[in-house]
């Protein structure tokens, strides 16, 4: 298959224009600059990435990064319908920034959430023109070892922590900061009514539970009562898995409320280590695509993150002290922010860690086996590939749910839920 090329409207033209109204540079003059494709397919399902290294005024070089919706149909509705490119706009541009002043303290270097964003626009195609946080240091973990270490893990709660509490300082300024959330940020992947038809992501999230009693059915390691409660739950499942999703209305009580990212999983972070050679020196991690921003339950983050991109051993033997970190952070977070209001005790933080408990079982049925998978050549990983029933696609999620490391993993994640009962 020949390389994605970057489309014909991301000219020197419009690099320039890019280039005078965040650099103060006038005037600009672009010499050359190149670009290729920086995704691989199963990095990012929604858009295509590409890499711009622009050469201008006879010596200077800028490296940006340009977020492009894929030209498929489905993916364009299911983001229309979510209003994903608004949604991201408005917390890069609006938030993030914000977000950083509140918990970053005086005389230290400040906190940062995300790329800087330069450019946006709709016109021709939805596009996002960041600085590219590979030339700051960061790059994506190797999510073929399994998922990541403890030391990750713990990077990525103390800077979710901070989000939060930033968020929770930033909607306690006012109306018109409650206002944006209002409007902008009522819900993630799922919405009030959403089914199979027209949320894809459901029909992703049933065809996990399908797949999984298909092929797990003879296995020795899988407590036959389990399989048999997951069976049981067929026609109420989809309803299970979009109540589990769903973000809390204005009329619903929580203990306390942040904006969540929405879809932290490894794909979703990069990571910053003091020696680039030595995953064991990270230092630092940076969330990406924040498509699914939503203001509810801190259990939909929590949940969410913690059973997508643990290794096995941390997630079972560390998230109690995972969780201890985050709390910490927040409350961190909340101090430097000069937060008026009470601060979210440890016990609040299990209550809606435990609200949202449910979306552990989704994880484990149907984010795990595409995080886990092996490498297979000639396995193309879309969003069409993973969420449609045709016979592509059918090989694809058996190649998943076969892998040996998967079905370490799901065991003991369903063994949990199953004494929980989470399963009735």
């Amino acid at each position: 298959m020949a390389e994605k090329q970057l489309p014909s409207f991301l000219n020197a033209s419009l690099l320039q224009q890019i280039l005078e109204e965040n650099f103060q540079e006038c005037p600009v003059q672009v010499d050359k600059f190149t670009a290729r494709i920086a995704t691989k397919p199963g990095d990012n399902y929604s858009s295509d990435v590409f890499t711009i290294v622009v050469h201008y005024n006879g010596s200077k070089v800028i490296p940006l990064v340009a977020k492009i919706v894929v030209d498929e149909q489905t993916i364009k509705s299911f983001s229309e319908t979510l209003s994903v490119f608004n949604k991201e706009v408005s917390t890069f541009r609006t938030l993030l920034p914000a977000f950083s002043q509140i918990v970053s303290k005086v005389g230290t270097k400040p906190v940062k959430f995300g790329a800087r964003c330069y450019y946006a626009t709709r016109d021709p195609s939805d596009t996002i023109v960041f600085e590219d946080l590979k030339a700051l240091g960061y790059r994506m973990a190797d999510r073929t070892r399994g998922g990541l270490d403890l030391a990750h893990c713990e990077q990525i709660m103390r800077k979710i922590g901070l989000f939060h509490a930033a968020s929770m300082v930033y909607v306690s300024r006012g109306p018109a900061e409650r206002q944006l959330y209002a409007d902008r940020y009522t819900h993630s992947m799922v919405r009030p009514g959403d089914d199979e038809s027209s949320n894809p992501a459901l029909r992703l999230f049933r065809n996990g539970l399908d797949k999984f009693l298909e092929v797990s059915a003879d296995w020795p390691e899988l407590d036959r009562a389990i399989w048999c409660k997951l069976d049981a739950l067929k026609p109420h499942y989809t309803e299970r898995v979009r109540q589990s999703l769903l973000t809390e209305g204005p009329e619903e009580e929580v203990t306390y409320r942040v904006l969540n990212h929405g879809d932290l999983w490894l794909n979703n972070m990069m990571f910053r280590y003091d020696d680039a050679a030595d995953e064991g020196t990270v230092r630092d991690v940076m969330f990406v695509d924040y498509q699914l921003c939503n203001y509810g339950s801190p259990g939909l983050d929590l949940l969410y993150c913690l059973h997508n991109c643990p290794r096995m051993e941390v997630r079972e033997n560390r998230m109690e002290h995972l969780l201890q970190l985050y709390h910490q952070s927040l409350c961190e977070g909340l101090r430097t922010g000069d937060y008026r209001e009470p601060v979210p005790s440890m016990t609040d933080v299990w209550k809606e860690y435990e609200r949202h408990e449910f979306i552990g079982v989704v994880s484990g049925l149907s984010m795990l086996p595409i995080i886990l998978m092996e490498h297979t050549d000639g396995v193309e990983l879309t969003f069409e590939n993973l969420s449609s029933d045709a016979e592509q696609a059918e090989r694809i999620r058996t190649i998943q749910y076969q892998g040996k490391l998967y079905r370490r993993s799901v065991i003991s994640i369903l063994e949990r839920a199953y004494a929980k009962g989470l399963l009735d």
